[in-house]
């Protein structure tokens, strides 16, 4: 008998210790624990008690076993019932006749149907805190014994510590939820920011037009006003492309086309902006690739974009396309001579709302690139020299097929 005995308990702590591994959601944790205690206690059923920090009061958390689904979740007062009376005290208690206790709390057999008979109470405790229990409900061979008592407390020593393991990861997460939270509002707000201030000075110089029937002032304040409104759209397009994965809508996209088709965009500058040329080489042996074009021109103009608005004092940006090689993947180079970046810059561009561009970049655009680029299964890579240069690479497999198998 004690052999069997030794044999479950060194079976329940590998169990609870693989739950610590296995999981780390509070919720995954406290499941796994339930279903490793109702088994190795060989009983009908199983709860678990946290404690609330907040109120004291003791959360009914999960059950496992016969009608358990019917349990709805319930708080319970200090001291209230035998699981109150365990976590008030901290001793473990044995009772193997529930109905002649007087401190038996039946709220939960009421709303599920089940019948409790015997219970085995056992707190849950760290070194530094008591965080709830465990009751152990209706030993299927009998009544529940001492020997039973010091397996379900080494059971619940290793369970303690998955469940701390398990807290503080999450409010781990919670702080560095908040925390991205917090530079997301900062990062939206100096956008916006700069967004207002610019639609600002356009209405200004509208009405200032308007009143002296000046209709060349009311067009320059009207095109700061819908830059400014261009500007704002691709700022919420950018943030909506970030806030969830996408599967991208594949099609047949010729890339030369394409970046044929970007390259006379990003050509066009604005009265007083420094003469950069855009360079189109494309490579007469590239295929047709499986991608989702519109991504991918969002891609491209933002690359080609960056490229020439980093010509600050003129030069020339350049968009190569190169056939697939022995690795199978097409490639889209993006390269200028403009003022390049230091490694420590680089390092940074992914990060969202970072910019090179001060007042006229969202610090968005190179995060939007990436994600597209990597849901088509691809890569973006870059090089970067101060006073150089940059280049941007796009790597893309032909077929999207090649990246899921």
């Amino acid at each position: 008998m004690s052999v069997s005995v030794h044999a479950e308990e060194v079976r329940a702590l590998i169990d609870i210790a693989q739950t610590i591994n296995a999981h780390l959601s509070i919720d995954a944790v406290l499941e796994s624990v339930m279903s490793v205690a109702k088994e190795v206690m060989a009983a009908e059923a199983s709860s678990l008690f946290t404690v609330d920090d907040d109120t004291g009061e003791l959360l009914f958390h999960v059950a496992q076993g016969e009608k358990a689904e019917r349990v709805k979740p319930i708080r319970m007062q200090p001291g209230q019932g035998i699981v109150g009376h365990v976590v008030e005290t901290g001793e473990p208690l044995i009772v193997n006749d529930v109905a002649n206790d007087s401190r038996w709390y039946a709220k939960p057999d009421e709303e599920s149907g089940f019948k409790t008979r015997s219970i085995l109470c056992v707190p849950l405790r760290t070194p530094e805190r008591l965080l709830g229990a465990i009751e152990i409900l209706n030993k299927i061979d009998g009544p529940f014994t001492e020997s039973d008592l010091a397996l379900c407390q080494a059971v619940a020593g290793q369970a303690a510590v998955a469940i701390e393991n398990a807290m503080l990861h999450e409010q781990m997460l919670e702080k560095e939820r908040m925390a991205a939270i917090g530079e997301t509002v900062a990062g939206l707000s100096h956008c916006i920011k700069n967004i207002l201030q610019g639609v600002k000075t356009g209405s200004y110089l509208v009405n200032l037009g308007m009143k002296r029937e000046d209709m060349d002032l009311v067009g320059k304040g009207w095109t700061a006003v819908s830059k400014k409104n261009d500007f704002m759209e691709e700022l919420v397009w950018d943030l909506l492309t970030l806030s969830k994965p996408r599967e991208p809508l594949y099609e047949a996209t010729d890339l030369n086309a394409l970046c044929e088709d970007i390259c006379e965009i990003g050509s066009q500058r604005e009265e007083g902006e420094p003469s950069v040329t855009v360079d189109f080489k494309p490579d007469p042996n590239l295929p047709e690739v499986e991608a989702d074009g519109k991504g991918m021109r969002r891609c491209l103009l933002n690359l080609v974009t960056n490229a020439v608005d980093a010509c600050t004092d003129g030069g020339t940006a350049t968009v190569g396309t190169l056939a697939p090689d022995d690795d199978g993947k097409v490639r889209v180079v993006v390269s200028d001579t403009g003022c390049g970046m230091d490694e420590e810059t680089v390092n940074k561009l992914f990060t969202v709302f970072f910019s090179t561009k001060g007042s006229k970049g969202t610090g968005l655009g190179l995060p939007v690139t990436k994600k597209i680029v990597e849901e088509h299964g691809g890569l973006l890579e870059i090089a970067s020299e101060k006073g150089k240069g940059t280049t941007f690479t796009v790597v893309l497999p032909q077929l999207h097929e090649d990246w899921r198998a």
